[in-house]
């Protein structure tokens, strides 16, 4: 006779949900959301449904189903009877993003001080070292360094253990990759962007607020300014 399960039953640790298969509708938004965030959709421009839907082998339902969640997310805009490009964020856009940027990475400080510990302390210079190894290639993967250096920021934030202060950051760092792409080209930047990060983690081991507080102050103002300057040469072209 076979056992009902009661509530007071304890279950096997591994007894969980399962695992739904993601729908048509999810993979083709996130392989859109993908290539606005690698570059391969570029702003300035216009993709039709029915071109994006040939280049994913799908029809074009499921396309705009995730055009239209990408537009109100704030990714791409659409253009009447012309199709649709990626958001170009104007120069208030990025003064506001990186506003809330500093908002929330500033708020954390507290809790890093208090959290942080040595092991926490090697895996973030782990991050910068997959930086570094991006850097030394003359030929490097701008995708690559960037995915490091979202993993660097949403480290930090993961030890606020704020779950919605994560979620809200996450989607902060998908528009700043956007404009962060541009801003890379400059010479010498990402090297900029390494030493900054370690300014941040060398700051955060002596356990002094004050100056992490400034090293991520420079390091988003100077982030902030090479966007700005990113956006510039770009409207110029």
């Amino acid at each position: 006779m076979k056992k009902k399960l009661r509530g007071n039953n304890k279950l096997s640790s591994d007894f969980g949900p399962v695992q739904k298969p993601k729908s048509l509708n999810e993979v083709v938004y996130e392989n859109l959301k993908n290539a606005i965030l690698e570059g391969k959709l570029e702003a300035g421009e216009i993709y039709s449904e029915l071109q994006l839907a040939g280049e994913l082998g799908v029809s074009r339902t499921p396309v705009r189903e995730a055009l239209l969640k990408l537009e109100a997310e704030k990714f791409i805009v659409f253009h009447s009877r012309k199709g649709m490009s990626v958001n170009y964020f104007t120069g208030k856009d990025i003064e506001d993003l990186f506003e809330l940027r500093r908002a929330v990475e500033e708020s954390i400080v507290p809790k890093l001080i208090d959290n942080l510990n040595q092991d926490q302390l090697d895996a973030a210079r782990k991050i910068i070292a997959e930086q570094e190894a991006c850097a030394r290639d003359n030929d490097y993967d701008e995708n690559l360094f960037l995915e490091a250096d979202r993993k660097f920021h949403l480290f930090l934030l993961d030890l606020s253990d704020n779950r919605f202060m994560a979620q809200t950051y996450t989607i902060i760092r998908d528009h700043v990759t956007i404009t962060a792409r541009k801003a890379l080209l400059k010479t010498g930047r990402i090297f900029e962007v390494i030493n900054e990060h370690k300014a941040i983690l060398d700051a955060l081991s002596e356990k002094n607020a004050e100056k992490v507080k400034e090293a991520i102050q420079r390091h988003l103002t100077t982030s902030k300014l090479t966007a700005l300057e990113g956006r510039t040469d770009h409207s110029a072209t």
